[in-house]
């Protein structure tokens, strides 16, 4: 029997009380509470674009409570902030179900239990700097720093959701390749920082008021170097997209094409092209559609979702990376 082997009986063998038996990859509660806090993040970061875009984040004076009241009322920007604020709430408690589930059944995982204890703590930051964003009249600086740390949240359930749901006893790609694969995974670390920035940057488009100051696409009125500020503004905010699109693409089609790739790692890069598809389309769609509502919502959506795709295949592969050292190590101190 192989050291990792022995150790994963050792971990999850019925003589280990701490995790009866059930490692975290077979308990299927465990990974519903992960990944619907996941799929609740980017619900909730949804929600937050489609406030900011139709006005509605002011649709609630006060905080926690909405105009004085538990129950909004019946007015469509009070609902929209209302909803959003509610989705959070949601989300909170779901992880903290998934903190508790972690203390109980899988506390000697360190990995797990110190990310989602960091999860859960930045959450309620989040939390309190919503609240500090109503109760600051939408102060923009307020705004985009509660947008930061929600993405960090969600990159930090990401982690904890691949550390759970994935055997350590299964390769992600051949170990022959260990040397591509820490390209590949620079490259899609890369790629989802420059997501990020390129996404924060939308953020400061709009504080500017510089999201509808270029009505055409790619081009801004058909200059390269624009001479106004706020469309010179506009235009940082595309390369940037662009350069994050082009790095992504090419780390999916890397991380796609390693010898003896998983089916999740194949599967997640392709879920990159697509996204890439997808956001290029909805980019070009907003001055399209002279900046309609669903595109302006719909492009902070999709980026967010781009932000997790390439986050996802970096943190697939940089965990098998991890488990590889560590059994290396340890077959090496044996």
């Amino acid at each position: 029997m192989t050291t990792s082997a022995a150790r994963a009986e050792e971990n999850v063998g019925p003589e280990s009380p701490e995790s009866e038996a059930v490692a975290p990859w077979q308990d299927r509660l465990y990974l519903f509470l992960l990944g619907f806090s996941v799929i609740g993040i980017l619900i909730q970061i949804t929600l937050g674009g489609v406030v900011r875009v139709t006005g509605s984040g002011d649709g609630c004076p006060d905080w926690p409570q909405c105009f004085g009241r538990w129950i909004p009322p019946w007015e469509y920007h009070a609902i929209l902030e209302y909803s959003h604020r509610s989705t959070g709430t949601v989300v909170g408690i779901i992880m903290l179900l998934a903190l508790v589930r972690t203390f109980q059944k899988y506390r000697t995982d360190r990995s797990l239990l110190y990310i989602l204890i960091a999860a859960f703590v930045l959450v309620g930051i989040v939390g309190i700097i919503g609240g500090q964003v109503v109760l600051n009249d939408l102060n923009p600086a307020i705004r985009t720093a509660h947008l930061a740390l929600a993405e960090m949240v969600l990159l930090l359930m990401i982690i904890a959701y691949v550390i759970a749901a994935t055997n350590p006893l299964t390769r992600v790609f051949n170990v022959a390749q260990s040397l591509e694969g820490r390209q590949v995974r620079n490259l899609a670390m890369w790629a989802a920082i420059i997501a990020l920035v390129a996404l924060l940057s939308g953020a400061y488009v709009v504080w500017r008021n510089a999201g509808a100051v270029c009505g055409s696409w790619p081009l801004c009125g058909g200059a390269l170097i624009p001479e106004i500020e706020l469309t010179f503004i506009h235009m940082v905010h595309r390369v940037l997209a662009g350069v994050s699109v082009l790095l992504a693409a090419y780390a999916a089609h890397r991380a796609y094409r390693l010898d003896g790739a998983s089916k999740l790692l194949r599967g997640s890069a392709v879920a990159v092209g697509v996204v890439i598809l997808m956001q290029v389309f909805i980019g070009a769609a907003n001055p399209w559609t002279d900046f309609e509502t669903w595109a302006k919502a719909s492009h902070l959506s999709m980026a967010t979702v781009m932000f997790a795709a390439t986050s996802l295949v970096a943190v697939i592969i940089w965990l098998a990376i991890y488990r590889e050292e560590r059994e290396a190590l340890a077959n090496l101190i044996e």
